[in-house]
């Protein structure tokens, strides 16, 4: 009887203490807090809830611009960097495009070209006058026009918001192709590869900046073939139809 009294009140003691310890505060609030907040999450939920994110959001999941069996007309203003040291070739130019859907389309160009004399070459050209040596006269095949067929393709897709006015679609797309060109020697085949930056405006406004590479040979007077090196860097305005 002694022993079963003595282990009937070291269980009462023992409970007392663990209901006074669970009612008692705590600097860490008590266990059943530590449990409730994950360990000191509640911290983290505090600084979460200090955030103050933007009221103005905008969210855009597809494209806007639809480009399926579309048709799409752009100028352009060309400027050629490269090629004749004694030439600068200029062009404005007339795309069409053929938007078969959102990564692919079909296109043609027709470029009307403008040359001008470089210093160097007036250089060449005042000295010949002077010294009258015809010899001393640049050799300049410079391209008069150029047709070319086209395909572009768009790999890469994104958007911006400007300035919080809207959001505005981009591609990033590559662009191949070849055709001829009409040089003051003749016609000669002609071939181009590059990549550009076109923006969407709305469903029928676009601007693109494209850069090139683009060779052909020229036909110098002597009659010897140079090989044409060219960067075409050139801006367009689109319009879809």
């Amino acid at each position: 009887m002694k022993l079963f009294s003595l282990i009937l009140t070291t269980v009462l003691m023992a409970s007392n203490a663990f209901a006074a310890d669970a009612a008692a505060p705590s600097t860490n609030g008590g266990l059943m807090k530590d449990f409730d907040t994950l360990g000191g999450n509640d911290v983290l939920l505090d600084k979460a809830r200090e955030l103050n994110p933007d009221q103005r959001i905008s969210i855009v999941q597809d494209r806007i611009v639809k480009r399926r069996n579309r048709v799409e007309i752009a100028p352009e203003i060309a400027s050629t960097l490269g090629g004749d040291p004694y030439n600068r070739t200029s062009g404005f130019a007339l795309n069409g495009y053929f938007h078969i859907n959102p990564h692919w389309a079909l296109g043609a160009k027709y470029e009307y070209n403008i040359n001008s004399i470089r210093p160097e070459g007036q250089a060449l050209i005042d000295q010949a006058l002077e010294e009258r040596d015809r010899a001393l006269v640049p050799d300049i095949d410079y391209p008069k026009s150029q047709a070319l067929a086209l395909v572009n393709f768009f790999p890469l897709y994104g958007k911006l918001n400007v300035f919080d006015l809207g959001v505005t679609h981009f591609d990033v797309y590559a662009v191949a192709g070849g055709g001829s060109v009409a040089l003051r020697s003749g016609s000669t085949g002609t071939w181009t590869a590059g990549g550009g930056v076109g923006f969407w405006f709305s469903q029928h406004l676009s601007t693109r900046v494209e850069v090139r590479y683009q060779t052909y040979d020229a036909q110098k007077l002597s009659g010897a073939k140079e090989k044409m090196n060219l960067t075409v860097a050139g801006v367009q305005v689109g319009y879809l139809l």
